[in-house]
């Protein structure tokens, strides 16, 4: 992005406000309960887009191995096929499983080292983006509030939580998650509504 003055400053300030503003928005119609809570499926769809993003930003990196040091690779180390090359980016980084990164401390400290630096990073990307996100949320509540922003009753309050509750049995059985079944889910709709409605 490129600036070419305090008023172009301004006009993309506020474009980027919009833009959020748009986003919270999006965020309050399709998580359930959100900003005050955000469900895990919803927080891991919303962390792979920001590491997405991260990686865009900071794009991952060619290193070479030399005696089990890891350097940033020279165009010599790339073209001398001898050389062990690895690239290590948030895909490679977040490969890993918790335990697996946890191992790595003792078996390679210095591949653990690179690693835990992005991990720490993302991290902290990640947290800040989803607070940038509940803040945004936030103030739209606030400005709704004794407008057009209306409590909504139980059947309406049920209404969303089933429709958020649809995709995410939706996510989970694509996962392999057992418990999830979208036909059982279904019927169990229709029979709460079917008595709820008598």
């Amino acid at each position: 992005m490129t600036i070419s003055s305090l008023k172009d400053l301004g006009y993309q300030q506020a474009k980027t406000g919009d833009s959020l503003e748009t986003q919270a928005q999006f965020a309050l119609d399709n998580i359930t309960g959100f900003p005050e809570d955000v469900p895990s499926e919803a927080k891991d769809a919303l962390y792979d887009g920001y590491r997405m993003r991260y990686s865009e930003r900071k794009p991952s990196t060619m290193y070479a191995v030399i005696n089990d040091h890891y350097v940033i690779a020279t165009d010599e180390h790339i073209k001398n096929k001898k050389i062990e090359k690895i690239e290590i980016g948030v895909a490679y980084a977040f490969a890993y499983s918790s335990q697996e990164f946890g191992k790595l401390k003792n078996t390679n400290p210095a591949l653990h080292g690179i690693i835990k630096v992005i991990r720490d990073d993302v991290a902290d990307y990640c947290s800040n983006r989803l607070g940038d996100l509940k803040r945004a949320a936030k103030r739209l509540i606030t400005k709704s509030d004794g407008a057009s922003r209306t409590t909504l009753d139980f059947a309406q309050s049920m209404l969303k939580a089933f429709e958020a509750q649809e995709k995410s049995v939706k996510i989970k059985q694509a996962k392999g998650d057992t418990t999830a079944d979208t036909a059982k889910f279904g019927l169990a709709v229709k029979a709460f509504w079917t008595t709820y409605n008598k």
